[in-house]
């Protein structure tokens, strides 16, 4: 079982070496290594190839696309029998390719995998803690938890599987529930594989960042694949992290802001109760 890493990385030079040594440091080596240059204007390419010699390193270079299309493009050009994604301001812990290996052998029906990761702010290794994390097996599960991280993602070459292309969507929610649509759910692993970098890249701007999952999750409500009731519980969801995200930011107005708007939004949707005991705890 050959597994091909994929990382896209669009101006990463300040967290692409922490990134790839994170890969080098596997206790399961990777078939390959296909990084997809995102069009960079810094010293990304100059940083990769300082990896040359320790991993079987191909670079892959587009103009600016976004994650989605660099993540695709990766994928085209990978020959592994897997793929393993890792976002270049992600670190993983040294036994993740080894867990996805056993888990591709163990579950030979299960075309795609995610595991739970540990939030970190860097310079602050104190702050490391496991984020809760649950089995989806049903789209309410998915929509009422979010648990699945790209960076913890393994996936069989040859599943029917496509990231969103358009830039102005988020990559990953709208892609996953095409494929939960038709009944494709994922396996959680048990272990933590990841050390996902808080208040960086897409975490930074996090309201910017809620515009674009929640119009890629409108796509796929016009697609067919929820339904408005499934759409309305997604925004409380949302809401809610957003309102957590402040918590931890000890930003009280925005938290403020979101909880509202959680607590408002749940009104008129059907919450499960693991969401509404969050919700509590965050009040």
């Amino acid at each position: 079982m050959r597994i091909s890493v994929i990382i896209p990385a669009y101006n990463a030079e300040a967290t692409l070496a922490d990134c790839l040594e994170s890969v080098a440091r596997q206790t399961l080596c990777p078939f390959e290594v296909v990084l997809v240059d995102d069009g960079s204007t810094d010293n990304t390419r100059g940083v990769a190839a300082r990896f040359e010699g320790r991993l079987m390193l191909r670079i892959v270079t587009q103009a600016n696309s976004g994650l989605g299309k660099s993540r695709n493009a990766g994928m085209a050009a990978a020959t592994g029998d897997a793929y393993a994604f890792l976002d270049s301001d992600d670190i993983w812990l040294p036994s993740k390719l080894e867990q996805a290996f056993k888990a591709l052998l163990k579950y030979p029906k299960t075309e795609w995998f995610y595991t739970s990761i540990l939030e970190w702010t860097p310079g602050k290794e104190e702050s490391l803690r496991k984020r809760a994390c649950s089995q989806v097996s049903s789209i309410r599960a998915f929509l009422s938890y979010n648990p699945i991280v790209p960076s913890t993602i393994v996936m069989r070459r040859g599943f029917d599987y496509t990231w969103e292309n358009d830039s102005r969507l988020q990559e990953d929610v709208g892609a996953h529930l095409r494929v939960m649509h038709r009944g494709d759910f994922p396996k959680m692993l048990s272990k933590p594989t990841l050390k996902y970098r808080l208040d960086y890249g897409m975490t930074a701007d996090v309201e910017a960042h809620m515009e674009k999952v929640m119009c890629a999750v409108a796509k796929a409500k016009g697609l067919g694949y929820i339904s408005e009731k499934e759409f309305k519980l997604y925004q409380v969801r949302k809401a809610y992290e957003l309102a957590r995200t402040f918590k931890k930011r000890r930003d009280e107005e925005g938290q403020e802001k979101w909880k509202k708007e959680a607590l408002s939004k749940a009104k008129t949707a059907s919450v499960p109760l693991g969401l509404w005991l969050r919700l509590l705890v965050l009040i």
